[in-house]
């Protein structure tokens, strides 16, 4: 204390410990603080998988329980087709800085070229809009459509060229994963795709801050 005081008592070394001080007051004290991180937003477009048919907690309930503080906005209907998304999603409203896109399992029985083209258009509008787009890949079935190998690689191939976060849906799928259909997952599995993308939204935000 002694030592505080005769520091404080000379005037140059004074008028420097409080500049210091304000200094750290102002950029959060010198700690842990500062700018508060930016809220996650999240615009999710999908078919049934995320929709959640047939299961009683959805894989959106999931993220909510998961990440409480997050904002969802659904827009998963069973059927989604990318195709069909496409002619309105230019305009289509959206507030999430994350915007997933999970639909191709129903794409797989067209043209690979047409799904890669849609897709790569889809990537393209969200991020002229400011937004981070996040890919899932095709989930996997028993007996998958003719495409489903093909697009899921083309998920993988453009996460690399654009530098996207991608979920591994396509590379999660385990024997008694679907119900009868042979499709729809089992609570367990639609869980486990839940948590997938939440890590992948995590690692977006992550790479964002950097």
């Amino acid at each position: 204390m002694k030592r505080i005081r005769t520091f404080l008592q000379n005037p140059p070394l004074a008028g420097f410990f409080m500049a210091a001080c304000l200094a750290l007051a102002a950029c959060g004290g010198g700690g842990s603080g500062g700018a508060s991180p930016e809220p996650v937003t999240v615009d999710l477009y999908g078919d049934s998988i995320p929709a959640g048919y047939g299961v009683a907690v959805t894989p959106l309930e999931r993220i909510r329980a998961m990440r409480p503080q997050w904002q969802v906005v659904d827009h998963a209907a069973n059927g989604t087709r990318l195709k069909d998304l496409m002619p309105g999603f230019a305009t289509a409203p959206r507030t999430g800085r994350y915007v997933v896109l999970q639909p191709g399992f129903v794409d797989a029985y067209r043209a690979t070229e047409g799904y890669e083209l849609d897709l790569r258009a889809a990537i393209d509008q969200v991020q002229r809009e400011g937004r981070v787009p996040v890919l899932t890949g095709i989930v996997g079935t028993p007996s998958p459509p003719p495409l489903a190998a093909q697009h899921n690689a083309i998920t993988h191939a453009l996460a690399r060229e654009y530098g996207l976060q991608h979920a591994g849906w396509g590379e999660d799928y385990r024997d008694g994963d679907t119900t009868a259909d042979g499709i729809h997952r089992t609570q367990e599995a639609s869980d486990r795709l839940a948590a997938l993308l939440v890590a992948a939204i995590d690692r977006a935000a992550e790479q964002k801050q950097r």
